[in-house]
């Protein structure tokens, strides 16, 4: 069974099986995304053998509680609550217009990365292709404005982690490109320490150079739209209807999207009802039963590789990989020979 299926205890299920396995900074931030369902966690955990139960309480409604069983001792749970008891925390998401470059950055910061190098999920907010110079070359501004929601955070207690025998023995011991790719494919490039899972609504913008609009205007445009699609349901229908606008089905795609003086808005949620045409604040209900990865705390698999045979390759190949991250695996096996 899916664990979008088990609701809440299977996002919480899934999110503890996260911890400590592989994750590709090329792909978007979601709980599918990690390699928890291919591979065994790439970390040991001191106290693998001593666990325990974690219970949530209940969200309301009549529901009923939720236990985990078989929790390592070493991973934490953490339940966010806001005034009521039922009612998970609501924080807003905003950022003023930066360069491409910049708000590369900005991401890469809320996952304790350095560097401008975008990240898939990046990428995947702002619907770039990947051939982050040709992006960037594109883009005047990004913004973004909206709500994210936290259900609860799970975190690795441990500050020291070191591999398991299994994923030392895999790494190529050479310069073997395609040993390499098929590492990367298999274990990523990341491992997951923490994690928070929830629900986010936000409309990001792209302004192109092609726009004639100032940074001021952007930001003024992104409020207004920003106050339609979370304010009161009947003046969302209005604006939508006043601007031949329509919902779209999540979370393969923007619920909504639509252009305006060479500025994209794209309307997009993490976590929740997939509903496209549900209004914000019956949307937020939803979060709590069916959440997704919002946040994640997440340590380059190279800075683990201190002493041990053929990091060097290993390095070098991730570096080169989330450089020509455009490229499949297979074209990057190929590009590496040369």
């Amino acid at each position: 069974m899916s664990w979008k299926k088990k609701g809440l205890k299977g996002a919480v299920e899934a999110g503890i099986n996260s911890i400590g396995s592989g994750y590709d900074l090329c792909d978007d931030l979601r709980l599918k995304h990690t390699k928890a369902a291919t591979t065994s966690r790439l970390i040991s955990l001191q106290d693998q053998d001593h666990v325990r139960s974690v219970v949530f309480p209940s969200s309301g409604g009549g529901a009923a509680s939720i236990s985990i069983p078989n929790v390592p001792k070493s991973i934490k749970c953490y339940p966010f609550r806001a005034n009521t008891p039922s009612t998970p925390r609501l924080l807003i998401k905003s950022s003023n217009p930066l360069s491409f470059h910049q708000m590369s950055e900005k991401f890469n910061q809320e996952l304790s990365l350095s560097g401008k190098i975008p990240t898939g999920h990046f990428n995947a907010a702002f619907d770039f292709s990947g051939v982050w110079q040709t992006d960037a070359a594109n883009t005047k501004t990004l913004a973004y404005d909206g709500y994210s929601i936290a259900v609860c955070e799970i975190a690795i207690a441990e500050r020291q982690f070191f591999f398991h025998d299994h994923v030392i023995q895999a790494m190529p011991l050479s310069w073997d490109p395609a040993a390499l790719a098929r590492f990367i494919e298999e274990y990523g490039t990341h491992v997951i320490v923490g994690i928070t899972i929830g629900g986010t609504d936000i409309i990001y913008a792209k302004q192109l150079y092609s726009s004639p609009l100032q940074t001021a205007d952007v930001q003024k445009n992104l409020k207004r739209i920003a106050g339609k699609f979370f304010g009161e349901s009947d003046a969302l229908i209005k604006f939508m209807k006043d601007n031949g606008l329509f919902f779209m089905e999540f979370p393969q795609s923007p619920y909504c999207k639509f252009q305006m003086q060479d500025i994209w808005f794209m309307c997009k949620r993490k976590g929740g009802s997939a509903i496209g045409s549900l209004p914000h604040n019956e949307w937020c209900q939803t979060v709590w039963s069916q959440p997704d990865v919002i946040s994640m705390s997440i340590i380059p698999i190279t800075s683990l590789l201190s002493g041990i045979n053929g990091s060097g390759y290993l390095t070098h190949a991730i570096n080169l990989y989330l450089q020509c991250k455009q490229l499949s695996m297979t074209q990057f096996s190929h590009f590496t020979y040369h």
